[in-house]
């Protein structure tokens, strides 16, 4: 079975204040079940719209234990559940780092679970599910963005 080694850390000084978290020397990991990935950068018009990975179309991806989003520039990301029946979704907003082909700070996720937040504040309570689509908005209306996504299952 593979196995994905994600390392995360941050330094931030502010003001004479030095913090700092994560390792760059210990990493997390995180196992691959089906040893299945799926690695496609995606230009993305100005001011357009892309669904970047979609379940449905590459049903080996289902249950994924993995999934990277990076991007150039900033982009607004929707992640969907249940999609063609509800469309239930949220949106992230995926800094960029505001120069061409190099990439901003990336959003990780351990997998595709998702939570319906149907129930009370605070409790959350919903109804379980798992992200079928995941669709890009470039918010620049100048330049294209280019988008990296990698899934792993």
């Amino acid at each position: 079975m593979a196995s994905i080694q994600l390392y995360q850390y941050f330094v931030l000084d502010i003001d004479e204040r030095h913090v700092q978290g994560g390792s760059l020397s210990r990493a997390k990991s995180i196992a691959i079940t089906d040893n299945e990935v799926y690695d496609q950068t995606f230009k993305v018009a100005a001011s357009g719209v892309v669904k970047i990975f979609d379940v449905a179309e590459n049903e080996a991806l289902g249950g994924a234990d993995f999934i990277w989003l990076e991007s150039d520039l900033d982009v607004w990301v929707q992640f969907t559940t249940s999609a063609g029946t509800n469309d239930v979704y949220y949106v992230k907003e995926l800094k960029g780092s505001a120069t061409a082909g190099e990439m901003g700070p990336a959003i990780a996720l351990g997998s595709d679970d998702s939570q319906l937040q149907d129930g009370t504040i605070d409790l959350l309570d919903g109804t379980s599910d798992t992200i079928d689509e995941v669709w890009v908005k470039n918010q620049s209306s100048t330049d294209a963005a280019r988008v990296r996504i990698v899934v792993a299952t």
